[in-house]
């Protein structure tokens, strides 16, 4: 039975209110004081800093002058109104609190960030809180209240998005914690108002509380309806008993419970819908707004959906990371990602489909509250659903924060079942020792998750850029700003290697409160009242000249910076001549073209960086060899076409390159064309080049010289070593055939042949031409070899010299 059971009378007494405030406070100090340096203003990259950048614009721009509307951008047409990117699919009230705990500090970006951080935070231990104050009216006990909550705030996903600003993360928690007490104190004492406006409250933060009122209403209306079928199946009047339960059902305080939620959502998303659509004049339909197109997909139109296999993987993997505090996932040396690998890792996939059962399980032997009970464990499956319809479901891992339900729920049944098991002395004594452990592993969970991400650089860049902005925004608050979208981040003019979404996401932040048009064209020369770029050129005049990153310029368009950027280029030789002239400076690599036509840039470009050393790559691009700084890239993503020429440039990394393979490609067509481009060696790079050529020359004798070359063969590497050596030394192709001991061994369509081919170009990124030497590493197959030949040939010419090494026996 899942109707609501018959009311205890108990009275809550003054002692049950001290110990949740003092849970909160002491959380709140230790993720001040545990949970990494604050002043690391926002973690970089991924959907952390995308929702913080995103939900802090939209508080910022957000005005009586424009109506509230939600927009992460406002600029100004060229008749002089407004134009908005609107992003209205969360209540309004949210961004207002966020708005609140922000305005006290004007243009101060670095404060205002801190305030609406710890505002997070506070919402956080709030719904530890709340938390703890539901399960001590449940269970009677404050130490099984204590242990639950911090053994579920303890995962990591909880902590790592603690401080995270936006709605479906730590205020749609506290939401829900609100919601469960109003849900606890409405079954034990029948205060369906207290519930009502507790619901209504939650609902002004987020939507996840319906994923939470979604089993209650169920199961409640469900135990009703079976209570009543029983009376009118046993009345003599049947039908007469038929009506009376229907209109009991429709009078149940479930029923108005869901009526309430539904119509107060509804007006919450009528306000954004009628905000966004009257935006347009009337130009727009309904459906064409950027809300009505988010609630089309969150129920499967115009989406694709994950397949229940994949989804139900993924759900019970976040049930086990979430489960588990993160301080015990790092004693037995998991490490959890936060983003979730595309192929999930089996131990906290195991162990989550082990909560998930013990769990439902356990509901069969709860005789109280068990309506409550369920609502908690059924919470995050509740809220997934729709989101397997969410094409970006593999990033948003904050969907799982719902499955803290689940965790406090296990956590609190498996301490109330020791207590039965044990007695009540030595159970009260097992849930104090419980409390006893659950502190210092929500400390240590607290401290591991605070080190996530911690770089002192960045953080110290973090803490001068937002001082940059702040400075730019003192001056161009209110005015017209056009924002030049570089692919780079910019330092003392400089490009500085950094994952583009920083620059295009947090712009978004920096401008807000101002009417800033992202140009990212050249074309575009504007009539704004300012530019900002991350360029800096003294000859325009920049009215921030003591900024490091970002720069101010009055009137200037995005015209004149392109042409400065040109001249700039042109100024040097390229690193290589092909359809494009390729330039490698700093940390970028750029493509120039003049005159140009949009047939040259229609294709996509392509961008392979071959490292000096393999071991600085990323292990995703291992198999390959080379990182994919850019594929696919079109020219309206990051480039631009003006004064008849075109200008392309992308970020490069920061370890030591030895070449970057780049050019054109058609899908389904060969390439248009392709070059190496490689940039002067740095004393990294020769450094290790050097050590490298060592290494091998001293490591015996050659398996083989020819040519000048002196071969050797270590493991599956074959290298190839001369000394002295030049670039004309490294002219022509080689070819390498490689004989195994079985021809099964070859792939089918050699093993006619009875050998494979490994040709190779000498010349980067195969090898090395450095210091009067040269030096290539050939890795060779994994079967058993019987010899190798190789050797040197100019096409069309004869052999310059060969050799062959024995292998086998």
């Amino acid at each position: 039975m899942f109707s609501s059971p018959p009311r205890l009378p108990r009275v809550p007494e003054w002692r049950d209110w001290l110990p949740p405030p003092a849970l909160a406070l002491a959380m709140f100090v230790a993720l001040l004081a545990l949970g990494g340096d604050r002043g690391y203003f926002y973690r970089v990259g991924g959907i952390h800093s995308w929702n913080t950048a995103q939900t802090l614009a939209i508080a910022e721009n957000m005005s009586p002058e424009h109506n509230f509307r939600l927009a992460t951008r406002v600029w100004q047409d060229d008749d002089g109104g407004f134009e908005y990117t609107f992003y209205s699919r969360f209540p309004v009230s949210a961004y207002a609190l966020v708005k609140l705990a922000t305005m006290p500090f004007g243009s101060d970006l670095a404060a205002k960030l801190f305030a609406a951080r710890v505002l997070m935070l506070l919402m956080f231990c709030g719904a530890a809180a709340l938390a703890h104050l539901s399960i001590t009216r449940l269970t009677g006990s404050r130490w099984v209240a204590l242990a639950a909550a911090l053994f579920a705030f303890s995962g990591l996903y909880a902590l790592y998005y603690a401080d995270g600003v936006f709605n479906e993360g730590v205020m749609d928690v506290f939401g829900a914690a609100l919601v469960f007490h109003g849900m606890v104190v409405f079954v034990q004492d029948g205060r369906f108002r207290q519930l009502a406006v507790k619901t209504c409250a939650a609902l002004l933060l987020g939507w996840h509380v319906y994923g939470l009122l979604l089993p209650f209403i169920a199961l409640g209306l469900g135990g009703e309806a079976l209570a009543l079928a029983r009376s009118a199946v046993s009345s003599s009047e049947k039908a007469k008993a038929a009506r009376t339960a229907l209109i009991s059902l429709a009078r149940s305080r479930y029923a108005i419970l869901a009526a309430v939620s539904i119509l107060f959502g509804a007006a919450l998303l009528a306000f954004n819908l009628a905000n966004e659509y009257t935006a347009s004049g009337g130009e727009r339909t309904l459906s064409d707004t950027s809300l009505f197109s988010s609630m089309l997909r969150r129920f499967g139109v115009n989406s694709w959906a994950i397949e229940w296999d994949t989804f139900t993987m993924r759900q019970l993997y976040r049930v086990g990371v979430i489960f588990t505090p993160y301080a015990l996932a790092r004693a037995v040396g998991w490490d959890f990602p936060i983003s979730e690998p595309y192929v999930v890792d089996l131990a906290p996939t195991v162990l989550g489909a082990a909560a998930t059962v013990a769990a439902l399980a356990a509901l069969a032997f709860v005789r109280r509250w068990r309506i409550l009970a369920a609502t908690a464990v059924l919470f995050g499956f509740c809220w997934a659903i729709p989101m397997r319809y969410n094409t970006y479901n593999f990033n948003h891992v904050f969907e799982g924060l719902p499955y803290m339900g689940l965790a406090l729920a296990l956590f609190t049944l498996a301490l109330i079942g020791a207590r039965r098991l044990l007695g009540a002395r030595l159970g009260g004594a097992t849930a104090i020792a419980a409390a006893a452990i659950a502190a210092p592993i929500f400390a240590m969970s607290v401290f591991h998750a605070g080190q996530i991400g911690r770089d002192a650089d960045a953080a110290e860049r973090n803490k001068r850029e937002l001082a940059d902005f702040s400075a730019v925004m003192e001056i161009a608050r209110g005015k017209s700003v056009q924002v030049v979208w570089h692919r780079n981040m910019w330092e003392d003019g400089k490009p500085w290697p950094s994952p583009s979404w920083d620059w295009h996401f947090w712009s978004q932040y920096y401008f807000a409160g101002s009417y800033a048009r992202l140009a990212n064209a050249c074309s575009f020369a504007g009539d704004a009242d300012f530019t900002v770029t991350r360029y800096r050129d003294d000859s325009l005049n920049p009215l921030t000249p003591d900024n490091r990153f970002a720069f101010l310029y009055e009137g200037t368009s995005s015209l004149e910076l392109c042409r400065a950027e040109r001249r700039r280029l042109e100024a040097s030789e390229p690193a290589a001549r092909a359809a494009f002239d390729v330039y490698i400076q700093d940390r970028a690599v750029s493509w120039l073209k003049a005159p140009c036509e949009p047939r040259d840039y229609d294709a996509p470009f392509y961008a392979y960086v071959h490292p000096a050393d393999p071991n600085d790559l990323p292990a995703k691009y291992g198999a390959d060899g080379f990182h994919t700084t850019t594929s696919a890239m079109e020219l309206a993503g990051m480039g631009a076409a003006f004064d008849g020429a075109c200008l392309m440039t992308a970020a490069l990394p920061d370890y030591p390159i030895a070449t970057v393979q780049t050019g054109q490609w058609r899908p389904g067509v060969e390439r248009l064309w392709e070059v190496f481009a490689t940039p002067p060696p740095s004393d990294e790079a020769l450094a290790f080049y050097e050590k490298a050529y060592q290494d091998i020359a001293s490591s015996g004798e050659p398996a083989a010289r020819s040519g000048g070359f002196d071969l050797y063969l270590n493991g599956d590497t074959l290298s190839y070593l001369k000394e002295p050596c030049g670039a004309d030394d490294a002219r022509g192709r080689f070819f390498l055939s490689v004989h195994p001991v079985n021809v099964e061994d070859l792939p089918a369509d050699r093993r006619e042949i009875g050998h494979e081919s490994l040709n190779f170009n000498f010349a980067p990124p195969a090898v090395a031409v450095f210091n009067g030497k040269c030096m290539a590493n050939r890795r060779l197959p994994d079967y058993d070899i019987a010899r190798i030949e190789t050797g040197q040939w100019v096409p069309g010419g004869e052999r310059v010299w060969d050799a062959e090494v024995a292998v086998g026996d």
